[in-house]
């Protein structure tokens, strides 16, 4: 993935200098304090990856893929763009880090920073409302297809683990009118999500709670989602959160997984691509990694669950069920 200078980033987090139409990179180098040279290079290097198109008298235009990376991306599509930052900014380090954590299967970021998992969102600055942000812009893709799932109709109550400012349940809860939800996450979430819950009107039906999933989970729900939530962490540290998604979890109740299931031998397709670009990440990143069906067997097994059942998405992810050993449950 090519990614532009980090001061190109922060010149322009609020706007999109192609947004209007096509420019000069005489004109763009000016407002953003950047070389001519070098910023119409990096132009041409875009052209190649579909994000812009050069136009006669060296003008330069987004492409509809380009597009994605406008705060407002057109005709509805999600806005990639906090994504993009997100992998040009806090992200960047790590990989330069990678040969560290290939050869210790360490996190770069505890290197670079001291901080483990996710201490450095609790740092405060801009980094946790980024972080949020590009985490919305990778969930908005798979949305439609989570809320197409059939368990919701068995479902009155929801728990999202580690869910951020609450994307993933504000979306079922419009989509299945009868559901409720708590949303589980971190102290640093709590004002981000809290808005956003009061926004969409539905404070009667979902609520915040600050907590962390390795100590205690709300009990009693039908269904305890977990979307992008184990691929972040270790399998020790896996299995302390599947603890307490087990203490929670009454006995009809489900786990459903979403993550990029990694497959048994990776090929040169797109989405294995992104599994394994992914699984780069979290070593680098938090010291996780991408898993595969059975991997995740064998994590949910001792605290007694079994995968009931998968659903690819349209994009990367998969939705996995699991239930308590020995219960059928509806997929």
């Amino acid at each position: 993935m090519l990614v532009a200078p980090k001061r190109i980033f922060q010149k322009s987090r609020t706007t999109c200098p192609l947004a209007g139409g096509p420019r000069h990179p005489g004109e763009l180098s000016t407002a953003l304090g950047c070389d001519t040279d070098g910023l119409t290079r990096l132009l041409q290097a875009l052209c190649t990856l579909g994000v812009c198109g050069q136009r006669p008298g060296g003008h330069f235009a987004l492409s509809p893929s380009g597009q994605l990376l406008c705060p407002t991306a057109k005709g509805g599509a999600p806005s990639l763009r906090a994504l993009a930052l997100w992998w040009g900014g806090p992200l960047w380090p790590m990989w330069g880090e990678l040969a560290y954590s290939v050869r210790t299967g360490r996190s770069a970021r505890e290197k670079l920073q001291g901080t483990v998992g996710y201490g450095h969102l609790e740092q405060g600055g801009g980094v946790p409302q980024l972080f949020h942000d590009a985490q919305g812009a990778m969930t908005a893709l798979v949305l439609d297809d989570l809320a197409d799932w059939a368990g919701w109709e068995d479902c009155r109550r929801l728990v999202d683990v580690g869910g951020g400012h609450g994307q993933v349940a504000l979306a079922m809860l419009a989509a299945h009118d009868h559901l409720a939800a708590t949303v589980l996450d971190r102290p640093h979430a709590a004002a981000g999500a809290r808005q956003r819950i009061a926004a969409a009107g539905l404070a009667d039906r979902c609520s915040f709670q600050p907590g962390s999933f390795f100590e205690s989970i709300p009990p009693g729900a039908d269904v305890y989602l977990l979307k992008s939530i184990l691929h972040n962490w270790s399998d020790a540290h896996c299995a302390e959160i599947l603890r307490c998604c087990a203490d929670a979890v009454p006995a009809h109740g489900t786990l459903l997984i979403v993550e990029r299931v990694r497959p048994a031998r990776l090929g040169g397709n797109r989405r294995d691509e992104a599994v394994a670009r992914t699984d780069l990440n979290m070593l680098a990143g938090l010291g996780g990694r991408e898993r595969s069906l059975t991997e995740y067997a064998r994590l949910l097994a001792p605290v007694g669950f079994a995968i009931q059942a998968t659903h690819a998405t349209a994009f990367e992810f998969s939705g996995v069920e699991a239930v308590r050993k020995g219960r059928r449950g509806k997929g």
